[in-house]
């Protein structure tokens, strides 16, 4: 359990906003999404330089991929290529602890990038 003291102006501005959004229960809820979009801005930082990391290693590994591995899956994760493979099956499954990968076909064009959550 988390106790807070908030300053005045805050809180009341928070429970009203709060009441008029949901009505019965609004302070918890409205608490626990703002809670919720603070926790997402926070982890989107940290994948931030993972992300980074990738995209540059990708951009010195494509010519290379492209010439050796043309039509495969590759991931690349923490800044390097994890592996290659001939299905998308094959290459799922590696680096699992990373918050962001690159998974892609080799040789395809690159599509626009998806969040699949975390």
């Amino acid at each position: 359990m988390i106790h807070i003291e908030l300053p005045e102006r805050l809180q009341h501005e928070f429970e009203h906003r709060a009441q008029q959004v949901y009505g019965k229960d609004s302070v918890a809820r409205a608490f626990v999404e703002a809670l919720e979009l603070w926790l997402a801005q926070h982890r989107e930082n940290l994948i931030e330089p993972e992300r980074a990391m990738n995209d540059q290693a990708y951009t010195l590994l494509a010519a290379e991929l492209e010439q050796k591995h043309a039509g495969k899956w590759a991931v690349i994760a923490h800044g390097k290529l994890q592996g290659t493979g001939d299905s998308l099956e094959q290459v799922a499954p590696l680096a699992p602890t990373a918050r962001d990968r690159l998974v892609f076909r080799i040789g395809a064009t690159r599509s626009q990038e998806v969040e699949l959550g975390s």
